[in-house]
């Protein structure tokens, strides 16, 4: 089996490759300069959807996304207004001197058409939607053999189908502006080893990566 050979971005090779390169012309007078956030991972004039992004993982993703140069990143969460970690977060991004907006939709994952109207919005708005984070989670403790199955259901419509809402509402924006972009799926690591007693603990996020895969295929030629 033959494998294809790299292509180099526009701006030249990366990593090992460009030092290889580099070893070629030590006799240049200009020294290199570090790339890795100002190209392979900065987001530069990028825009960015989270879900869950009032708190938690969903804001910590809004800030990592503004600190590596997004332009706008619009976080979805239930509450009408955000909350206070939100406002303190925003009030950071703007005394570091970033020109990046943080913005707050109120929203509900379950709600499929309402989530590709969100979307559709924040592309009205920007001009692309480029990356997506379905962070929002919910869980309900409670002994398995009691477990109320109307609270099970309520769990699996947030975990599994609101990722999946999600998911189609970036990538639809996506395909609109041929821009291709980036959905990063999260799960809980409860998925994948014992979390409790509780089938709202963490374990319905295993059926997440049976559908993660299913988008994967689908979604990667947008």
């Amino acid at each position: 089996m033959h494998s294809k050979p790299a292509t180099s971005p526009s701006y030249g090779p990366v990593g090992v490759s460009r030092a290889l390169a580099a070893s070629e012309h030590e006799s240049s007078a200009i020294p290199p300069k570090s790339t890795l956030f100002t190209h392979e991972f900065s987001l530069d004039d990028r825009v960015a959807l989270v879900t869950g992004g009032n708190r938690g993982i969903g804001l910590e993703a809004a800030l990592t996304f503004a600190e590596a140069g997004a332009r706008a990143v619009y976080c979805i969460d239930l509450p009408e207004h955000p909350g206070e970690e939100f406002l303190k977060v925003r009030t950071f991004i703007r005394s570091m001197g970033l020109s990046c907006k943080l913005e707050y939709l109120q929203g509900d994952v379950r709600d499929q058409k309402a989530m590709w109207k969100l979307a559709e919005q924040i592309g009205d708005c920007e001009g692309r939607l480029d990356v997506c984070v379905p962070a929002a989670g919910t869980a309900d403790i409670g002994a398995a053999v009691d477990f109320p199955g109307k609270e099970f259901q309520d769990v699996m419509d947030v975990n599994v189908n609101g990722v999946l809402f999600t998911a189609q509402a970036a990538a639809r924006q996506m395909a609109r502006f041929g821009n291709g972009g980036s959905i990063v799926m999260i799960a809980s690591i409860c998925g994948r080893v014992h979390g409790g007693h509780s089938p709202g603990s963490g374990g319905e996020k295993s059926s997440c990566y049976p559908p993660r895969s299913l988008a994967v295929a689908e979604f990667t030629p947008i």
